[in-house]
């Protein structure tokens, strides 16, 4: 006796299922994989910060008073400039260096000379023009004050001399650092140490 369909083609609802390939599913894994990958780091780590540099070349800062530093990298604590002109330095306020320090790497390389300078009623945190760090993502000029950091403003970038004002509260003399701060994680990328 002979099996039924012996040496025909099964009708197709008697036919075994096909196997199915997984290289769709492998390869559509792998694409949602690297996409993930991809956004961490470009999105939220933002490696790409760690091959460039953001150059940034500002002269010294102007006070309101219209006193006007001297952008030299090379000042002397103390040292006074004020407006040229006429009487100008008996007649307009000086600007002082109150104090000065020099950025050393804490969780990332940096140097450079930091200043800070004030009129009398203005004060402005001064980087030189010999200041560098590493570049990265969410970085944010700080001083501390009693133990205490205390956010200025983002970083310019992380070459060349740049500017940021102090809040009008903080007294120059109690700056003991000045930081550059990595927001998103909390790091240090490098400090200065004021004298």
């Amino acid at each position: 006796m002979t099996a039924p369909y012996e040496g025909q083609q099964l009708p197709p609802h008697l036919q075994p299922p096909k196997k199915r390939s997984k290289a769709p599913l492998l390869i559509g894994l792998g694409v949602v994989a690297l996409a993930v990958v991809a956004f961490l780091a470009f999105g939220v780590f933002e490696v790409h910060t760690l091959f460039t540099d953001e150059k940034v070349a500002e002269e010294g800062p102007v006070f309101d008073s219209g006193a006007a530093a001297d952008a030299s990298a090379d000042a002397d604590a103390g040292a006074t400039t004020a407006p040229a002109g006429d009487d100008a330095a008996t007649d307009a306020p000086a600007v002082t260096t109150a104090a000065t320090g020099t950025f050393d790497g804490v969780d990332h390389p940096g140097e450079g000379t930091v200043n800070i300078l004030t009129d009398g009623s203005q004060t402005f945190v001064r980087f030189e023009d010999d200041f560098s760090t590493d570049n990265g993502p969410d970085l944010y000029v700080a001083v501390v004050v009693g133990g205490e950091r205390i956010e200025l403003e983002e970083l310019k970038g992380n070459v060349g001399s740049q500017n940021y004002e102090l809040p009008a509260d903080i007294d120059p003399a109690s700056i003991e650092t000045v930081q550059v701060w990595c927001k998103r994680f909390d790091v240090v990328f490098t400090e200065a140490s004021l004298a």
